[in-house]
């Protein structure tokens, strides 16, 4: 069943035409959360294969006092970097860039953007069935937040023991609060 989901989802975001100014009505929406304006440590994504672009919000919290952090995917875990600029980036795993440089510690993240294939209404992610994302999720205190074009949001999804939910979701349209899988 998550098969299908994530090929149909998959094909549907391939084709998404909005996605470039859905992307920015996403950035406004994050950006102006209060838990957003009050961190002092965001763990991003860099996009890949049309995901929400999170591009535009790493650029513009680069240009506060926040450490931004992106992932590197080293022994199939994801270890967070911070980054000073967009520059440096080498294709990594999936050829998806990636920083350079040392670990910074998971305790200290305050916000976690993580990407899906899509969401439910409780905060379930369907991811690309790797458990990347999972493994992290299980050791961050700090907001788990997802960025979603509103056709990836759906009643509900299957869920497996090891699946980590997500505290919020942001679409172009709304934000949704599932205080982790409640």
């Amino acid at each position: 069943m998550k098969q299908r989901v994530r090929e149909e989802l998959l094909q549907k975001r391939r084709r998404y035409e909005k996605a470039e100014e859905d992307a920015l009505k996403i950035k406004d929406r994050f950006l102006q959360l209060e838990e957003v304006q009050r961190a002092n440590s965001i763990l991003l994504y860099y996009p890949h294969k049309n995901e929400v672009n999170t591009l535009p919000i790493i650029e513009e919290l680069l240009k506060t006092k926040k450490v931004v952090l992106l992932p590197k995917v080293k022994d199939h875990d994801i270890i967070p970097i911070q980054i000073s600029d967009l520059s440096g980036l080498k294709r990594g795993y999936a050829g998806i860039l990636e920083p350079e440089g040392e670990a910074f510690p998971v305790e200290d993240i305050d916000i976690v953007v993580v990407p899906a294939v899509a969401y439910d209404l409780r905060g379930h992610r369907l991811g690309y069935g790797k458990g990347y994302y999972d493994r992290l999720l299980k050791r961050i205190k700090g907001l788990k937040v997802g960025l979603a074009y509103d056709f990836q949001v759906v009643e509900k999804l299957p869920v497996e023991s090891h699946d980590v939910p997500v505290d919020l979701i942001i679409t172009p349209t709304r934000t949704i609060n599932t205080k982790g899988g409640m």
